[in-house]
């Protein structure tokens, strides 16, 4: 899968799962029939459910070896040549070998200050793609806050049923078995199609780190290829 497409499906995962956590709230829907054997066991889970160890930043050291770029951070934005760069190849919508084409052409067009120039478009990449990164371990968390809660509704649902008994004939016992037996069904279903989500989200972070290793490789030849 590309650069897009990692984009994409990360994107219709987040909000899938917002999305889905709603509807299975809505009061009528009408649920598709699953086996209550697969409701989850209900555990106190930690808020990063992802098998990747959670790094909450990404070290400038793990990914640039050239100069400094710490003053770079602060006046990236100044040089329009070099925002406009950044605004264009820091997205995953772009395939990463044209981002890197594109760092090329640009490093080509300058001389003396290209050191100080493309240090500004590595200031402008860490930090636009670490903000993104960050922005998407929130909503893993988010994520899995919901599956915890999610799965918390499910095991009171059960509880509900225990407390009814299952061989009254009463019309509103056996309307309120139907009713809890058909949410618990649906939540187990929107639960189960969430989690299957998961992995391909937890790949993200991991997936803007090595572009942004690679656009800062990209630029640190540029930075030792001779004028």
């Amino acid at each position: 899968m590309n650069a897009f497409g990692f984009a994409t499906v990360v994107g219709i995962a987040l909000y899938s799962a917002v999305a889905v956590a709603q509807d299975a709230a809505t009061p009528g829907v009408t649920p598709p029939e699953t086996s209550s054997s697969n409701a989850p066991a209900s555990t106190t889970k930690s808020q990063w459910p992802c098998e990747q160890t959670e790094r909450p930043e990404i070290s400038i050291g793990s990914v640039w070896q050239g100069p400094d770029p710490e003053s770079a951070s602060e006046t990236w934005r100044d040089n329009e040549a070099v925002a406009t760069l950044v605004e264009q190849i820091a997205p995953r919508r772009m395939p990463q070998d044209e981002a890197v084409a594109a760092i090329h052409r640009f490093a080509a067009g300058y001389g003396q200050d290209r050191s100080t120039v493309l240090t500004a478009v590595f200031a402008g990449l860490f930090e636009t793609m670490n903000d993104e990164r960050s922005q998407i371990i929130r909503g893993i968390k988010h994520f899995n806050n919901r599956q915890d809660s999610l799965s918390e509704r499910i095991q009171e649902g059960w509880k509900q049923m225990d407390a009814l008994d299952p061989s009254s004939a009463d019309p509103k016992v056996v309307e309120q078995r139907i009713g809890l037996q058909q949410t618990i069904d649906w939540d187990s279903k929107v639960f189960d199609d969430r989690e299957r989500l998961l992995p391909v989200i937890c790949q993200q972070p991991s997936v803007i780190e090595q572009r942004l290793f690679a656009l800062a490789r990209a630029i640190q030849e540029d930075l030792n290829a001779p004028q």
